[in-house]
């Protein structure tokens, strides 16, 4: 789909569908910008009162000798209260009134809003639109498909293309971190990942990839990323991206994906409706993958290393086991009371691994973790737990401005006592069930070196949906690609 601008609204190009923005007003719907040429096919109709202008409402008429066949009304609530999100979730709206239509050109009309800039206004048009336009529907037989057949969506009052052609960069990882989550866990392996970060450095000069395989991961020591991945068919692995976009520069943020591309719990074996989306367990790596894929389509300004630890959580007579100890890369041995906190376990070795490597300045990692903070937070807003004020409130902000919302938890360091162990350094898992997230920030924390920022995005609830919803016409989201891009955008 193309996705192109156009500033006039009296000069607009034909199209099968114009999309038209309302406010919410107490007296009825008001359209938000200046139409004139269908001011006699609009003000019959909100006469009748039939349309509100309520957020994400639409209706559809018909048009004869117009420069569209079709209208669409998309209501965008109050103007007072009218937000870069609620831009994003109200042409989501009207997205779905296209899908499987037959409607190859589309003219969305942007609103005037008085408290956003244009910029911000386009941008969130831009994203609402290419958001909802992903469709996953690889397993579908053809009768069954309903896709997009939208080629071209023009953005009327737009004047920046700019501003598109970002969007456009940026939701390529995010769809790329889309695919992987929603494809099967027999298709996206370990290697697979490997593969897909060596697709990612032959597309783009800017990025290198490394993978380590099995043997190279003994000689690392990594124990704990070998334990869990001893029962596989499919060897673990370590993948790495080095993305340079500022080669000038000695900065260097490193963010680290939890990949486990199947959790069966291992010995501590999920329970059914538990089991059955634990393809999606990999969504932190998968999100990183995308972050690079975002960053390289865009020529982010940025250096960022990648490191995805990934395996499969699987059963047989080789898994480790409750009760055993294991040594990490660090150093620290960790004693195993369940074998379903394997996230942390793969995440802790990473870290070490990539700090001793790399030498970051700052760290982030990803991880659908646990689910404790699903009870805690849904599946609005993500996990975030931070060692670092600042950088905290960085990612906040970041948040607000993608929809990409994280709410920040306390690293409560007095539940570190819940983590003590008789016969190891450390436990893997507090054994009781409350403050789980946030034992398990505790524990990666215990692999951070203390100068570094840090922090931990807990996904497990925005990464992989029960149903879609708003943009997200899928399970599987891409989150938190966008907040990255935006947050080192604003690295200082």
């Amino acid at each position: 789909m193309q996705l192109l601008t156009h500033q006039s609204t009296t000069k607009r190009p034909k199209a099968d569908l114009i999309v038209a923005p309302f406010y919410q007003t107490k007296k009825g719907a008001v359209i938000a910008t200046n139409l004139a040429d269908l001011k006699g096919t609009i003000d019959p109709i909100l006469k009748l009162q039939d349309f509100s202008g309520k957020s994400g409402a639409t209706m559809l008429a018909y048009l004869s000798k117009k420069t569209e066949k079709r209208l669409l009304l998309l209501g965008l609530g109050e103007s007072k209260g009218l937000t870069v999100e609620g831009i994003r979730k109200a042409y989501s709206a009207a997205m779905k009134r296209c899908q499987g239509k037959d409607w190859a050109h589309v003219n969305f009309v942007l609103p005037k809003c008085d408290k956003l800039q244009l910029s911000d206004v386009t941008r969130a048009v831009a994203e609402g639109i290419a958001l909802s336009s992903y469709v996953f529907d690889e397993w579908k037989s053809k009768e069954n498909k309903s896709p997009f057949k939208i080629k071209k969506a023009v953005l009327i009052g737009a004047s920046d293309a700019k501003i598109c052609k970002k969007v456009l960069g940026i939701l390529s990882g995010v769809n790329l971190a889309r695919n992987l989550v929603n494809r099967n866990a027999l298709d996206v392996t370990p290697k697979t990942l490997g593969d897909e970060a060596k697709k990612l450095a032959k597309a783009f000069p800017s990025v290198k990839a490394t993978v380590l395989g099995k043997k190279e991961l003994q000689k690392e020591k990594m124990g704990l990323l070998l334990a869990v991945g001893n029962s596989s068919r499919i060897d673990p692995a370590l993948v790495m991206l080095e993305y340079k976009g500022n080669p000038k520069s000695k900065d260097l943020t490193m963010v680290v994906g939890k990949g486990v591309t199947f959790d069966s719990g291992g010995l501590n074996l999920k329970p059914t409706n538990f089991i059955e989306d634990m393809r999606a367990d990999m969504g932190g790596a998968a999100a990183a993958i995308g972050l690079i894929q975002a960053a390289a389509s865009i020529k982010l300004k940025a250096n960022i290393a990648m490191v995805v630890p990934t395996t499969e959580n699987a059963i047989d007579s080789e898994s480790y086991k409750p009760g055993d100890v294991y040594r990490s890369h660090l150093g620290k041995t960790v004693e195993i009371t369940n074998t379903d906190a394997e996230g942390r376990l793969i995440l802790a070795d990473a870290l070490s691994y990539g700090q001793k490597r790399f030498k970051p300045d700052r760290i982030i990692d990803l991880a659908t973790l646990t689910g404790a903070v699903v009870v805690a937070l849904g599946d609005r807003q993500a996990g975030m737990y931070s060692n670092h004020d600042k950088f905290a409130k960085q990612c906040e902000k970041a948040g607000l401005s993608t929809g990409e919302n994280v709410w920040r938890m306390p690293l409560e360091h007095r539940y570190k006592e819940l983590l003590k162990s008789d016969i190891a350094d450390i436990k893997n898992a507090a054994g009781k069930r409350m403050a789980g997230s946030i034992t398990a920030a505790i524990f990666l924390h215990e692999f951070i070196e203390k100068k570094t920022p840090w922090i931990h995005l807990d996904i497990a609830g925005t990464a992989f949906l029960d149903a879609p919803r708003d943009y997200h016409l899928s399970k599987a989201t891409g989150s938190p690609v966008r907040l990255l891009v935006e947050m080192l955008e604003c690295i200082e």
